[in-house]
């Protein structure tokens, strides 16, 4: 009994300490947070029933314990929110043309004013509503705090209908709202907000006070989460169905997947991330829409690398503005559809090669399969335009290096660095490497814009093959079942012309370059690219009756083992012929 009362007054202590300035004597409330009570700073908190007459304000003090949680969350993530669940009384008609409340923060100097003059709560930052607008009884609110701001010693609850407090959290910072439950969500920045239940936008504009604006060493831009209720019925591939998201202008297309729950978007993808954003088609079909913090792990190092992606879609990767890029030679993305697919965009040929024409080599480029070139062949030779690699061969490469004690340059060092963070590649015991899971492709910001939509679609589809069995199978059906004369002529193409010398003996390679070579334009777009290549000059001098026999047919080898990839991937994927991502930005 004594050890009982030796707590509760080391609890009523440390109110005391506290709270020392408050007019009313601080009791401990019913509400707690992390296993402890808050301090209940006037008589309406004590049982946290609000009538919302005589009693409007519910005010709560934080434990020492409460403050010291908040603050570390401050300083872990540069942000952190209060999150409150608010159950309000609906019944009767109202007689008012408004019923607002609020949840707002106490300081130390606000104390003073509990039990005397607490309508000067309200001029502060709020986040408010009007219970007037709800669709249902029954939210949750959460409201943020910057690094840059003092941490609150409590908070209090402002109401104009009678109401009950539960399920309080310290949460990550957040903006927007999420409807996809039956308890609705909605979340405002430090600068406060006002609750809207119109489910078809947001108004990020005030992220600049809890989110940094740029990137940087230990900072990195947030992300936007939307989430969609799930499709059973997508559409076509020629008429899919689609959710519009305009960013203050900057105007994207999302197309859907079966049973798809949610998509992803960097605020560094877009010109005006910290905007009011809009549902602008099939507004019914979002469940939510949320601004939250990146991982800090994701900002460069103090080394001014980057070793971890940021997840994307690849449809923004193409007009991502370079200011945004975390270091200048390039930017290191995650496809948020296949995340064990890595992807870079470098700012030009000469860096891409120093990451990769001695791999190139290395991997494909007859003549040279297992050898490791010369420093001159990755100055002076141009690999290819753009890239891509599976695991096991980014891990004979780095093995094959180790066990030559071959020096390799710097951006290759940086390569083995970035697979083994991501567990592309695994060290062993013995400096060797074996393969982890995942592929790595790449394009260049030097090519011209039309072949970059190109090498997109082109490499992604090798990034898939690589990582998707069953893909592969589907591709290996496809080649074995096609017309004999159609690939001698692609083979031949592939042996002979400048700058490609892939090696026909390696069966795996020329399956996965068929199925790319494909499926890298639209599918209405096959027959011409194959009829194209047939009337180079360059092809007729080297297979002039093999060239003929492609005009002749029409390419159609080409669009029938088409038809069958694009169908496949649509219906796995929500993809197509020559296009690998589900947004678009217009």
């Amino acid at each position: 009994m004594r050890r009982l009362v030796t707590v509760i007054e080391a609890f009523l202590l440390s109110l005391l300490f506290v709270f020392t300035s408050c007019t009313y004597k601080v009791q401990p409330s019913v509400l707690a947070m992390n296993g402890e009570n808050f301090s209940a700073l006037n008589k309406t908190a004590v049982k946290s029933k609000a009538d919302g007459k005589r009693n409007k304000f519910l005010c709560y003090g934080f434990s020492k314990n409460q403050i010291a949680h908040f603050k570390n969350a401050v300083y872990k993530n540069t942000a952190a929110a209060l999150s409150v669940r608010i159950n309000f009384d609906s019944k009767g008609k109202p007689k008012l043309p408004e019923y607002p409340y609020a949840l707002g923060f106490l300081y130390e100097e606000d104390l003073a004013l509990i039990g005397s003059d607490e309508g000067k709560l309200l001029s502060r930052h709020l986040f408010k509503g009007d219970y007037l607008e709800c669709q249902k009884n029954n939210f949750r609110i959460s409201f943020s705090v910057s690094s840059s701001q003092d941490i609150p010693c409590g908070f209090f609850v402002y109401t104009t209908k009678p109401a009950t407090l539960s399920e309080f959290r310290i949460t990550e910072a957040k903006i927007g709202w999420d409807n996809s439950t039956e308890v609705p969500v909605f979340a405002c920045g430090a600068d406060g907000g006002v609750v809207t239940w119109n489910f078809s936008s947001a108004d990020f504009s005030s992220a600049k006070s809890l989110f940094p604006t740029e990137n940087s060493f230990k900072k990195v831009m947030p992300k936007i989460e939307v989430g969609l209720f799930p499709l059973e019925d997508n559409g076509t591939w020629k008429k899919q169905m689609a959710v519009g998201l305009d960013f203050c202008g900057e105007k994207i297309d999302v197309r859907l997947q079966k049973k798809q729950e949610k998509i992803m978007l960097q605020t560094g993808a877009l010109r005006k991330g910290y905007a009011e954003v809009h549902a602008i088609n099939h507004p019914e079909l979002v469940s939510s829409m949320m601004l939250t913090a990146n991982n800090p792990s994701l900002s460069k190092n103090k080394f001014s690398k980057v070793l971890a992606p940021l997840k994307t879609d690849l449809g923004l990767v193409m007009d991502w503005p370079q200011g945004n890029w975390r270091v200048e030679d390039y930017e290191l993305y995650q496809w948020y559809q296949f995340p064990e697919v890595l992807f870079f965009d470098f700012a030009n040929y000469k860096i891409q090669n120093q990451f990769f024409t001695r791999l190139a080599y290395f991997v494909e480029k007859a003549g040279y399969k297992g050898t490791l070139v010369g420093n001159d062949f990755v100055e002076n030779k141009h690999g290819y335009n753009a890239h891509d690699y599976k695991a096991e061969d980014l891990a004979a490469f780095f093995t094959t290096a180790e066990i030559q004690e071959f020096t390799l340059n710097e951006r290759e060092y940086l390569l083995r660095e970035i697979l083994e963070t991501n567990r592309i590649i695994i060290k062993n015991s013995d400096g060797t490497y074996k393969a982890g899971k995942g592929a790595v492709i790449s394009i260049c910001r030097e090519s011209p814009r039309y072949l970059r939509y190109t090498f997109l679609a082109h490499e992604s589809w090798h990034g898939i093959y690589f990582i998707d069995e069953d893909f592969r199978n589907l591709v290996s059906a496809c080649y074995n079942m096609f017309d004999p004369d159609s690939m001698e002529f692609l083979k031949t193409f592939w042996e002979t012309q400048p700058g490609l010398g892939y090696d026909r003996s390696d069966e795996y390679l020329m399956q996965n370059e068929f199925m790319a070579y494909i499926m890298q334009q639209s599918f209405s777009n096959i027959a011409p690219y194959f009829l194209q290549v047939a009337g180079r000059g360059s092809v007729n001098r080297i297979q002039k009756e093999g060239a003929a026999y492609i005009r002749n047919t029409g390419a159609q080898a080409f669009v029938d083992a088409g038809q069958i990839l694009n169908d496949y991937a649509f219906e796995q994927w929500g993809l197509a012929c020559g296009r690998v991502s589900l947004m678009i930005r217009e």
